[in-house]
């Protein structure tokens, strides 16, 4: 990334689905970030906390430096002038229920983790049906 001069963009829009860990699922920011890289990151609540229309995120943006900061903020401040009048406050009020009540968050990726078992499992029975029908292709 650095070599080309990309400045990554991380979604993490399905974040727990995969392996049922948010703290695992996030290793690739956070490793990239602590090894000082400039990044976005956007995370989405809409699939993981079941909140499909209420389009519940954020994003982050880490700048090595507090000048471009304020350049970036700046630069956003313009961009999402127009939509903080407004705000869908339903979902972003959900979120920040759980996020901030240790019980309600553990509660939460209690059934994150669930769920993605479940889709970890109807992949792997998918797999399997594939296989021993001798379906061609990896």
């Amino acid at each position: 990334m650095r070599l080309k001069g990309l400045l990554p963009f991380f979604d993490s829009a399905y974040q727990g689905f995969a392996s049922g860990s948010l703290d695992a699922e996030a290793a690739s920011v956070r490793m990239f970030v602590a090894d000082g890289g400039e990044c976005l990151a956007a995370q989405s609540y809409a699939k993981n906390m079941r909140l499909y229309s209420e389009h519940v995120g954020a994003l982050s943006i880490v700048c090595k430096t507090a000048e471009v900061a304020s350049r970036v903020e700046s630069q956003l401040k313009l961009v999402i002038r127009l939509m903080y009048s407004n705000l869908p406050i339903h979902g972003a009020s959900i979120v920040a229920t759980v996020l901030k009540d240790r019980d309600l968050y553990n509660e939460w990726t209690i059934e994150l983790k669930a769920l993605a078992d479940r889709i970890i499992s109807m992949r792997k029975q998918l797999y399997d049906a594939l296989q021993a029908r001798g379906t061609p292709g990896d």
